[in-house]
């Protein structure tokens, strides 16, 4: 078995008196797709943002890889934020204490928007893209950090055909390279993109495999 990517212990994470996720055990390793799933409000979105460190647990234990990198929905993006997708994606790449790009930095950028093909699109402000391409930049973004950990929330949302493909050959890439993937999605052709996934159901804040 490769390494552990994630450990979570009996994680309870409450809003206010409300219990959100409830008692939460999970292990991920290294190469291993987890596909989360269901009903709107189950708790999917909370545990994820619980897991990158977004929101603190109220009780439990969590230990995970040290570079993680999480993809929300693109509901949360600001499209009118000045930037283009170059500097975006860039910003991946930023660690702390890091103050500018380096050359190896701006090929692992170039790279990842080849890959993803939005490199023709590297100098379009983010306001200017169809929902796809945004998240195609994101992702770019979050491999740029060269994470152990990835965290996905509804990636494939409003996506066409060939979105859908390009992203599944990247994260079967990265499968490959020991890098473990954690989607939330409600689309089950999702699932049917990776081979050998684990599939998680969420339900009233509680995991089921």
């Amino acid at each position: 078995m490769t390494d552990t990517k994630l450990k979570l212990e009996n994680a309870i994470i409450k809003y206010g008196d409300t219990v959100i996720i409830n008692d939460v055990s999970l292990e991920v390793h290294g190469g291993e797709m987890i596909f989360i799933t269901g009903a709107n409000g189950s708790g999917k979105s909370t545990l994820m943002r619980g897991i990158a460190g977004l929101i603190p647990l109220s009780a439990g234990k969590m230990t995970r890889a040290e570079k993680i990198s999480y993809v929300p929905q693109i509901e949360e993006a600001d499209r009118d934020f000045p930037a283009c997708v170059r500097e975006i994606v860039l910003t991946g790449t930023q660690r702390k204490g890091k103050l500018f790009y380096s050359r190896n930095d701006i090929e692992r950028a170039e790279s990842f928007m080849r890959e993803l093909q939005i490199d023709k699109l590297a100098n379009n402000e983010i306001k200017t893209l169809s929902g796809g391409q945004l998240r195609r930049v994101f992702l770019a973004r979050a491999l740029c950090g060269e994470p152990e950990l990835l965290l996905l929330d509804e990636p494939c949302a409003g996506l066409d055909a060939e979105s859908h493909k390009i992203l599944f050959r990247v994260l079967k890439k990265i499968l490959a390279n020991d890098c473990a993937v954690i989607m939330v999605t409600h689309d089950d052709s999702d699932i049917e993109g990776i081979k050998d996934s684990r599939i998680i159901k969420i339900s009233k804040g509680k995991i089921h495999d």
